[in-house]
C-alpha cells in the first residue's frame, strides 16, 4: 500500500522581496540566494514529504528545484520537512542549517562588481542582488542625501536621484541593474553652483530639510529637459515628492526663479 507525496512550497517573487526586504521564516531572515532565484524562475525552497515505510526511490531534479523522495510500504507514517538550497540543490533538516550553508558556500558567488559614476567620480562596488541603489549610495559610497521617509515603499520621493538623466526612486531600484550608470545626487548638483541652489535658499524652501534633496534633484531633472517650465508643469514634475512641512509653494517659486537664471 502506498501513499502520495504531499508537498508544500515557499516561493518568493521579486516584488515580494522588495516589499519585505527578504523572506522571514520563524523570525530568521533568509539572505540573497532566495532573492537570486526570484530574479529568474521561482524556486521551491521548503517541502513536506509524507511517507509510509522502508523501501524507497529517490528522484533528483536540477539544482534549485525540489528533490522528491517517495517511500512505500506498510504501517508507519513519517512526515519530514526539508529545506533545499536553490543554488546547489543540497537538502538540510532546518532553515538555520540552510542559511549557514549559504553564508559559508554561496554568498561570495552571487556578489557582483558594479561600476557607477556618481557626481562625476567613478566607483567600483561589490553588491548583492537584493541591494538597492539607495543603500549603495548611502552606505558604500557615502552620499547621504537620498533619504528614506516611507520605509522603502517608493511613496515619498525623498530618495530620488538622477540616473542617466532621469529622476528615479533609488529605494525601488536594484544596484545590480545600474552597472555603468551615471548618477547625480543633491551633493553633486550643489557642487556645480547650479542656480537651483541659490534659489532654494533665497525662497526659504527647506523647513526640516529631510525631503528637500528629493525635490531638489527632481527639479534639476525637470530643468534639464524643460528649461522654462510653467507652474503647471512644475506641479506635475513634483507630484511624486512628499513634504511633511508643507513647503510645496516655495518649491514652485524656487524653480521658476532658477529657470529665469539659466
Amino acid at each position: 500500500m502506498s501513499e502520495e507525496i504531499k508537498k508544500t512550497t515557499r516561493t518568493i517573487s521579486r516584488r515580494e522581496f522588495l516589499r519585505d526586504a527578504g523572506m522571514v521564516v520563524g523570525g530568521t531572515a533568509v539572505s540573497s540566494a532566495f532573492f537570486l532565484s526570484a530574479c529568474g524562475e521561482e524556486v521551491e525552497v521548503t517541502k513536506t514529504v509524507t511517507t509510509t515505510a522502508p523501501d524507497s526511490t529517490v528522484t533528483t531534479t536540477a539544482p534549485g528545484a525540489t528533490s522528491t523522495v517517495t517511500k512505500t510500504a506498510a504501517d508507519n507514517t513519517v512526515t519530514v520537512t526539508k529545506y533545499t538550497c536553490p543554488v546547489c540543490n543540497q537538502e538540510f533538516d532546518s532553515l538555520e542549517a540552510l542559511k549557514a550553508h549559504y553564508d559559508a558556500v554561496h554568498e561570495e558567488e552571487i556578489t557582483n562588481l558594479i561600476k557607477l559614476t556618481v557626481n562625476g567620480r567613478l566607483y567600483e562596488v561589490k553588491v548583492k542582488p537584493n541591494e538597492t541603489l539607495q543603500d549603495t549610495i548611502r552606505k558604500q559610497i557615502g552620499f547621504t542625501s537620498p533619504k528614506d521617509m516611507c520605509f522603502g515603499y517608493g511613496a515619498c520621493g525623498s530618495c530620488s536621484v538622477i540616473v542617466n538623466g532621469r529622476p528615479i526612486l533609488s529605494c525601488m531600484v536594484l544596484t545590480s541593474e545600474c552597472d555603468e550608470a551615471t548618477i547625480e545626487t543633491a551633493e553633486g548638483i550643489a557642487a556645480t553652483n547650479n542656480p537651483l541652489t541659490e534659489s532654494y535658499v533665497a525662497n526659504f524652501t527647506p523647513q526640516c530639510g529631510y525631503c528637500t534633496p528629493g525635490f531638489f534633484v527632481t527639479a534639476k531633472a525637470l530643468l534639464d529637459h524643460n528649461p522654462n517650465p510653467t507652474e503647471a508643469e512644475i506641479r506635475e514634475a513634483l507630484a511624486g515628492n512628499m513634504c511633511r512641512c508643507g513647503t510645496y509653494p516655495q518649491h514652485i517659486l524656487a524653480i521658476l526663479e532658477a529657470s529665469s537664471k539659466q
